[in-house]
């Protein structure tokens, strides 16, 4: 699952267009509109396009980007149901627990498990009956 759930606005876009037009001042005027579609298309969301914005800006190792280098980022996190976790457990001789916890993603009617770390990392909110 995506980490990402805010929206994407015109503001932040541009911001971030601006961005990459001043660190790879040789790209195409067309890359742009083209690259728009593809963030569209893909369900960016504001942190999401700043993110893969920053990543290609540290790691292009060329002297311009592709459209894919910045389509393709996302940051991820494994969610886990009950009986998978209790599957998890036989094979982490019943210490899945202590590193899975229940956690709420939007309105979910059931846990849904989560490692330790992605709570911490991404702030998630723990399950409460």
């Amino acid at each position: 699952m995506s980490v990402y759930a805010d929206k994407l606005t015109p503001r932040n876009t541009a911001v971030m267009i601006k961005k990459i037009q001043q660190t790879f001042p040789t790209l195409p005027e067309g890359f742009y509109a083209v690259l728009m579609d593809r963030i569209k298309a893909n369900d960016f969301t504001d942190q999401r396009l700043k993110d893969a914005v920053t990543h290609v800006v540290d790691n292009c190792i060329y002297p311009t980007p592709t459209i894919a280098q910045f389509v393709s980022f996302d940051r991820r996190m494994k969610l886990y149901t009950y009986n998978q976790v209790l599957k998890l457990n036989d094979e982490l001789l019943g210490k899945a627990f202590e590193f899975y916890r229940s956690v709420r993603i939007g309105n979910n009617e059931k846990p849904i498990y989560a490692h330790a770390n992605d709570i911490k990392e991404f702030n998630l909110t723990l399950w409460k009956k």
